[in-house]
């Protein structure tokens, strides 16, 4: 992970990063929704509602919906979507700057911030299945 967050420092895309340990990410956004944009682009990726610790609902930016089973893997929050082929997994690193919070994929490199944290849940179409 370390060598993760110094890519990222050399890309120039974090520079001023304060750590958050996945835990402190799962115990900020437990029962609560977080909205998802693309770094670059401020474009919605999605919503997540982290219905518990180990469960979650991602609603797309498309509209599409999928269950999530969530989990802490090498310090970073993983995701299996119940949509996505077995063995697929969405793995993630928090971390801080300027007082918001980002996420950066240990697959793609992408990274996220959450631009809004509140109570009100997704609305799915059509309904998830699980």
């Amino acid at each position: 992970m370390r060598a993760l967050i110094l890519w990222i420092m050399s890309a120039g895309a974090a520079l001023a990063q304060d750590p958050l340990t996945a835990e402190e990410f799962l115990d900020l956004l437990e029962g609560r929704t977080a909205r998802f944009v693309d770094f670059n682009s401020g474009n919605l990726v999605g919503t997540e509602e982290f219905l518990r610790r180990d469960r979650s609902v991602w609603a797309r930016a498309n509209g599409t919906c999928a269950y999530g089973l969530v989990y802490i893997e090498d310090g970073a929050v993983c995701f299996d979507y119940d949509d996505d082929p077995p063995g697929v997994s969405h793995c993630w690193v928090p971390f801080t700057q300027d007082e918001k919070i980002y996420v950066l994929s240990t697959r793609s490199g992408q990274i996220q911030q959450i631009e809004e944290i509140n109570e009100d849940g997704v609305s799915c179409e059509p309904p998830a299945l699980s």
